[in-house]
């Protein structure tokens, strides 16, 4: 991991309700070719009734090095495996949860613990990426 962002973190309640709390995730990927590098994004909202209660969301960039990097292009297509995907999504999934954490601390907030999340239903396939059509 070379990078963590928190991309946004706002907490919309004075309470945390005893029930009825949901939560959803989102997971993402980019690529930067010229640096070798995947990032991650996750996000997670946690609702009372439909309503938004908290919200974060974090950026984390992984280092790929130049070997692992070029065994993974073929035809100038990168392909990163879902295997590897969801390698890199645990990672993030765990560092949410300490940011979570920290940022909560010291509130009602910090009650609530970020549950397991099964990333293999986030990922469905590869990622791939035409790098001839990159631009430098």
């Amino acid at each position: 991991m070379a990078k963590i962002n928190v991309v946004q973190f706002a907490i919309l309640s004075d309470t945390l309700p005893d029930n009825g709390l949901s939560y959803s995730v989102g997971l993402g990927f980019k690529c930067a070719p010229a640096a070798m590098r995947i990032g991650c994004t996750f996000t997670i909202e946690v609702a009372h009734n439909d309503a938004t209660i908290l919200k974060l969301e974090i950026f984390c960039e992984f280092d790929i090095k130049p070997d692992d990097w070029n065994s993974r292009i073929k035809d100038s297509t990168l392909t990163i495996t879902r295997d590897e995907l969801g390698y890199f999504a645990n990672q993030a999934v765990g560092t949410a949860r300490g940011i979570m954490f920290c940022k909560t601390e010291g509130t009602p907030f910090s009650q609530f613990i970020l549950p397991p999340v099964n990333i293999t239903k986030l990922l469905d396939e590869d990622f791939t990426i035409d790098l001839s059509k990159q631009e430098e």
